[in-house]
């Protein structure tokens, strides 16, 4: 690859499998990842600079720090969370410690809800993907390469993630910033010198003041029961909208030839509406019984390959809903069935795209 096209395009084909990847995790695997970093972070942190800690709030399933930084601030640390003042422009940072008042920011991520900018100086990044030279892959909006940028002391950077992100090479451009150190569940890459890895048995065990499973629900990012329930209502009209349009053009449509790609559509879309109904209940909601306006938009198409075009965009909203939701979600049992929610939407995304490539069977 040679011209930046070339490279974002590959870049953002990257992104896209890896937060698949880190999605399809169960809580508990990216919790032991967790705990493992954690372990890693603190066994150096005596030798960090830890007047005040910038890190971030998880999102889409990203390697929750609040442990950590909990214990770090016991150690007379400050921490601040980043802040998106401008779209496409450089982020604050405000201090915040547990307890303090929070903010809905961009992507309805946390943020301290007032306060003056500070100065970390040691700044925690997450990230998707990373390479030996210590640049990192994130989610193509470049806020920290921006911030890193206009900072006027550059703080010690650790990039924070998954061993499984690892690549050959990001193909860095002039605009990216490396980390200065990358730390994952195996341990620390160090682009110019390698941190020795100390022995696991020297290891002490990760701390237990502040383990996630005590946390306050609000406090470790989770959604709350009653949003919860108003996201698992909007998913269940939209899924009623699906099945109950799919199945009126699969009657429609007979002489079309796909009836078993319809059919299991359907199938899918009514599955997935009972998983709903059943953990709206769970969570001591009412299960709404209307159908969402998507059902009206796609049974007035009147052309075939349009209807499965229209039905892949509903089908990829439900996709970026879930993406959004499941690094919330503190039930197990809600994040499987979430989980298994996603994969048959994107199966079933795939089914109705390769119909659409394929001239041939058109009539």
């Amino acid at each position: 690859m040679q011209s930046w096209p070339e490279i974002r395009t590959w870049r953002r084909a990257q992104r896209e499998l890896l937060l698949a990847r880190r999605m399809a995790m169960t809580v508990a695997a990216r919790t032991a990842i967790a705990a493992r970093i954690e372990r890693e972070l603190l066994d150096v942190a005596a030798s960090l600079p830890l007047a005040c800690v910038g890190y971030y709030w998880p999102f889409k399933g990203e390697t929750d720090l609040h442990p950590l930084v909990a214990q770090l601030i016991e150690r007379g640390a400050t921490a601040a969370l980043p802040v998106v003042v401008e779209k496409q422009a450089p982020m604050i940072f405000r201090a915040w410690a547990p307890g303090q008042p929070l903010a809905r920011g961009i992507w309805d991520i946390p943020i301290p809800a007032d306060g003056p900018p500070v100065q970390p100086s040691l700044l925690l990044v997450p990230l998707l993907g990373f390479d030996g030279a210590g640049f990192r892959l994130g989610y193509g909006g470049g806020y920290y390469d921006r911030t890193l940028a206009a900072l006027h002391e550059k703080p010690l950077t650790i990039g924070v993630g998954g061993a499984g992100g690892r690549l050959d090479t990001i193909h860095p451009q002039a605009h990216d910033i490396p980390m200065d150190r990358i730390v994952t569940e195996d341990g620390w890459l160090e682009p110019d010198a390698p941190m020795p890895d100390p022995p696991r048995e020297s290891r002490a065990p990760a701390s237990s003041p502040c383990q996630i499973a005590d946390a306050p629900a609000d406090y470790m990012g989770y959604i709350d029961a009653p949003t919860l329930a108003n996201t698992l209502n909007e998913l269940l009209m939209a899924e009623r909208a699906g099945a109950r349009a799919v199945a009126a053009i699969a009657k429609r449509e007979a002489a079309w030839g796909e009836q078993a790609l319809l059919q299991s559509v359907v199938h899918d879309e009514a599955s997935c509406c009972a998983m709903l109904t059943r953990q709206i209940a769970r969570l001591g909601a009412t299960p709404s019984a209307q159908t969402g306006e998507f059902y009206h938009r796609l049974i007035a198409v009147d052309d075939y390959a349009q209807q499965l075009a229209l039905l892949n965009r509903g089908q990829v909203w439900v996709v970026r809903k879930l993406l959004d939701v499941l690094p919330r979600v503190q039930d197990p049992e809600l994040a499987r069935d979430l989980r298994a929610m996603l994969d048959v939407h994107e199966r079933n995304i795939a089914a109705c795209a390769a119909v659409l490539t394929d001239d041939d069977r058109r009539p």
